[in-house]
């Protein structure tokens, strides 16, 4: 399962992380960037398949393809959020930490934004 080697691959870079963080800080930033940027790329090769699963889902439903748009721009902005916030606190900085994460609030707000305004044209009952 790809999931425990990802995994595993994280755990077994662990160590080293934390004997360079000692004396080299830097480094250890550097291989926790390497090591995250090995994972992302086989989770967006994982990605694909699972794609094209939710685009049948939402295409036999009859759910404009709009929605689905925003649900995965909304996901993606979570996870870079995420990743980037963590790699702020891993370099020690909390207070840019905190501004990655108001920003990624923020853009989550922005980008289901004309979800927000269908769904209230709707319960006003009013026709886009």
């Amino acid at each position: 399962m790809d999931l425990l080697k990802l995994c595993g691959l994280c755990v077994v870079c662990l160590l080293p992380v934390l004997l360079l963080r000692k004396k080299v800080p830097e480094q250890a930033l550097l291989l926790t960037i390497a090591v995250l940027a090995a994972v992302l790329v086989r989770c967006l090769g994982t990605a694909a398949p699972l794609l094209d699963k939710l685009l049948e889902l939402f295409t036999g439903t009859g759910i404009e393809y709009a929605y689905l748009s925003i649900l995965l721009r909304t996901v993606a902005a979570a996870l870079v959020t995420r990743l980037c916030a963590d790699l702020c606190k891993d370099g020690g900085s909390q207070a840019l930490a905190s501004a990655v994460e108001m920003a990624g609030a923020l853009a989550a707000v922005w980008i289901v934004l004309p979800l927000l305004e269908a769904v209230v044209d709707l319960l006003l009952g009013n026709t886009p």
